[in-house]
């Protein structure tokens, strides 16, 4: 492996905030995360899941209140690191990398209080649907009815906070992932529900291939 692929796209990542007006302190925050990254990426394949597998490694290393500050900027800097550009310049539309963005961000809730009444709570339609799909692709995974049923209530999580955004961008999908990341205070739970928002996705935004999105490993 190129030794300085994690540097090059770091660097890269890093300018890009900088023109956006990322002060030096906040430049350095995102630098001091990556840098922490590198050693667990460096010698792998850039594929996602290779990826997703070196950060949890991490992740096993760090307080579990240290995690919802890594995670946004270890996902943005991934599409640097497997040089997207497609994916840089649609992130960078939506928004993803503004300073003092006033894009929608979820409404402040009690999340516990949320999550204990979220059986009494009914999904229209449209949001019922694309969580229909998801059910069954796991299902046709092999999950048994306790998995499929902690995942449907993770995703109906996400869609309660979802309902207040005006497009389906991934920039808000990742806003509603990233605000209730502090509900789950177990390594094995954040990891699930980091999954399930990865997976859930691609159902939300209408993507035909998301049945292919899920991983069996999952169920």
């Amino acid at each position: 492996m190129n030794i300085n692929r994690e540097h090059v796209a770091l660097s890269a990542y890093l300018n890009l905030l900088e023109r956006k007006g990322f002060s030096k302190e906040q430049l350095r925050q995102r630098e001091v995360i990556i840098l922490k990254l590198v050693p667990y990426i460096e010698k792998i394949n850039s594929d996602g899941l290779a990826f997703r597998s070196a950060v949890d490694e991490l992740f096993k290393k760090l307080d579990e209140s240290q995690w919802a500050a890594y995670l946004p900027v270890v996902r943005d800097y991934f599409s640097f690191w497997i040089n997207d550009i497609k994916a840089i310049v649609a992130m960078n539309q939506d928004n993803a990398f503004e300073v003092n963005s006033t894009e929608w961000k979820p409404k402040e809730t009690d999340l516990k209080q949320m999550w204990n009444s979220l059986d009494e709570i009914t999904l229209t339609s449209s949001e019922a649907q694309p969580l229909e799909t998801y059910e069954s692709a796991l299902r046709n995974h092999g999950a048994d009815d306790f998995f499929v049923a902690t995942c449907k209530k993770l995703v109906k999580l996400l869609l309660l906070m979802l309902r207040s955004a005006p497009h389906k961008q991934p920039a808000a999908y990742r806003k509603a992932v990233d605000a209730n990341l502090s509900l789950f205070t177990s390594e094995e739970a954040y990891n699930i529900f980091l999954k399930v928002g990865r997976e859930f996705y691609y159902f939300w935004k209408g993507d035909l291939s998301a049945p292919d999105q899920v991983h069996p490993a999952f169920a």
